[in-house]
């Protein structure tokens, strides 16, 4: 299956929020996120929309933050529920 990864700025245009907040977010574990090598991050729009509709609440999904080694594995991993 293929996720539709995001980056930071188009989370942000969803949220509403500038781009330092979802980085700040993310230290943070406090949203779902892809980690792609050392310093890049994605967001699968599926787990991000499901994270909206808890309120925000990562707990509530059970999500933890995947780390890719290698860019090309990206539409074959997934973060999040059940689905993982």
């Amino acid at each position: 299956m293929t996720q539709k990864l995001l980056t930071v700025t188009e989370v942000g245009k969803i949220l509403d929020l500038k781009p330092a907040r979802i980085y700040e977010l993310t230290r943070e574990r406090k949203i779902p996120f892809v980690q792609i090598g050392e310093r890049q991050y994605r967001y699968s729009e599926a787990a991000l929309m499901r994270w909206i509709d808890n309120g925000g609440n990562k707990n509530s999904e059970n999500a933890e933050e995947v780390t890719i080694s290698n860019p090309g594995l990206a539409d074959s991993r997934y973060l999040g529920g059940q689905d993982r």
